[in-house]
């Protein structure tokens, strides 16, 4: 057990120090690292290394929402996702980058023996946007079939990852 224990560590601690976010050397992490330490969430150095890749750099906050919904919303039901919607051509070639560091980041935790985190899903995308983009609750539930509770959930997440983003 110490000793899965111990292999999962040096797999985490490699990937770390392969995207250079910890100093190995001198056993401290560097400015992205501190970065990803300030990042509570189940795919945290997806976040983290989005981030640290300009993909999220100069979009309005509609936009920002929806990318960062991404990371947050998972679609449950049985039926098949709706096909992603993006605005334009530039936000679908930004949620096209999140998608390709996810499959790089799924690569190497494989490679590492590592649990491979959840990959982004787009489906709230639009929800995320209207409702930043100042579309009342009525509207977007309707819109998107969504229940209160489940728009509520989900955006406490995004909520609540936005925060740590801002910081």
């Amino acid at each position: 057990r110490n000793a899965s224990l111990a292999r999962e560590f040096d797999g985490v601690l490699s990937i770390l120090a392969e995207r250079g976010l910890v100093d190995v050397d001198r056993w401290q992490l560097t400015e992205g690292g501190e970065m990803l330490a300030r990042v509570f969430h189940e795919s945290d150095l997806l976040v983290a290394e989005t981030v640290r890749r300009g993909v999220l750099d100069g979009i309005d906050a509609p936009t920002m929402a929806g990318l960062v919904s991404s990371f947050v919303y998972e679609h449950r039901s049985p039926d098949d996702p709706p096909p992603p919607w993006f605005p334009n051509r530039d936000v679908r070639d930004r949620y096209a980058q999140i998608e390709r560091l996810s499959a790089e980041l799924a690569f190497a935790e494989q490679q590492h023996g590592l649990a491979v985190h959840r990959p982004p899903d787009p489906t709230f995308f639009p929800v995320a946007h209207a409702w930043a983009a100042g579309e009342g609750f009525a509207e977007v539930a309707a819109e998107e079939a969504l229940t209160g509770g489940g728009f509520v959930r989900a955006v406490k997440q995004l909520i609540d990852l936005l925060g740590q983003l801002a910081l």
